[in-house]
């Protein structure tokens, strides 16, 4: 019988209190849309407003974006700088926001193909709010996340795979059209072009990805549960005692992992130990900040830097560690 671990703290520091920062800001009655950790470790969050404006199409809803720029210094656990850049008045439904290069990219998780074509769901934007780039990733995008040199990796979720929204139907007016997710997990240029889809393992719904520290991808699937390390090139594959998760994080070693408890365990995290092929050591990871409870309402863990929501309206931020000790 394995031995079961008692429960280990995950040491988290204060990065910035979300009702303080709408208040200083003037974005009292705006919503987090998104929040995430940059190719240079900055947080980045997104914020929505709804217009009062309507639109037949409800992905083209106009709605008013705002993006928070947080520089944190990771290693004294400290939030250095704010910057605020409004972004005006768009018309699309975004649920992301990922910094690429030096610029924004906001990507809606949902675009309908229509009689002239899909949805352009991807827009890159200027610090100044000025719209760059508009273009198409499909539809049902479970997560994404952004490499140094501007290449974008999208996941989805089984109607992304298996079509919605006039993907992959017969009766729609222009005919059969496969969904561009039907791989599970794509990478693409800064431009929408893509670099790389996945056609080796049998994606029904990607459930969580993540970069090592040398921006490696680890994926995590549906519905083989098996974790995936791969440099487009080479694919390293590892069973782990968890169904379901929806979110990990990889440790720098790529030895160690945080796991999102997976089914039934919304709001429960685990450290895994990478023991050859398979990731062993269950131990549950209880947040705590200056010895107390953190209570989680939402994460991102697509990098090392880790981000936690606390009920309290606090953002967290965490380093996941190289071992247990």
């Amino acid at each position: 019988m394995k031995k079961v671990l008692k429960p280990k703290p995950l040491l988290l520091f204060s990065i910035i209190d979300l009702n303080q920062l709408r208040k200083e800001n003037h974005l009292e009655g705006t919503v987090l849309t998104d929040f995430s950790v940059g190719w240079n470790q900055n947080v980045y969050l997104l914020f929505e407003q709804p217009s009062g404006q309507k639109n037949e199409v409800w992905l083209k809803t106009p709605t008013i974006y705002t993006v928070v720029e947080i520089k944190v210094d990771w290693t004294e656990q400290k939030m250095m700088e704010v910057t605020v850049f409004p972004m005006g008045l768009l018309q699309f439904q975004f649920h992301f926001l990922r910094l690429i290069e030096d610029n924004f990219l906001l990507l809606g998780a949902r675009c309908a193909y229509r009689k002239d074509g899909p949805d352009k769901n991807a827009w890159i934007i200027h610090r100044s709010g000025t719209v760059l780039s508009k273009f198409c990733l499909g539809d049902g995008i479970q997560n994404c996340v952004v490499k140094s040199d501007g290449t974008i990796i999208t996941s989805y979720f089984d109607e992304g795979v298996y079509g919605n929204y006039g993907w992959a139907d017969l009766s729609c007016s222009h005919g059969y059209v496969p969904p561009i997710g039907e791989w599970g997990l794509i990478a693409w240029t800064h431009e929408g072009i893509p670099l790389w889809k996945n056609q080796t393992h049998p994606i029904d719904d990607c459930y969580a990805i993540s970069l090592d520290e040398h921006e490696k991808l680890w994926f995590y699937y549906y519905s083989d549960f098996r974790l995936v390390q791969t440099d487009f090139k080479n694919d390293s594959v590892f069973a782990l005692p968890l169904k379901g998760s929806n979110a990990f994080s990889v440790a720098h070693s790529g030895k160690r992992f945080l796991f999102q408890g997976g089914y039934q365990q919304e709001h429960k995290f685990y450290f895994l130990t990478c023991q050859g092929s398979c990731l062993e050591k269950k131990q549950e990871a209880i947040p705590v900040f200056q010895k107390s409870k953190v209570t989680v309402e939402r994460y991102s863990l697509l990098h090392n830097q880790m981000l936690f929501l606390g009920e309290d309206g606090v953002l967290y931020g965490g380093v996941l560690a190289e071992s247990g000790e």
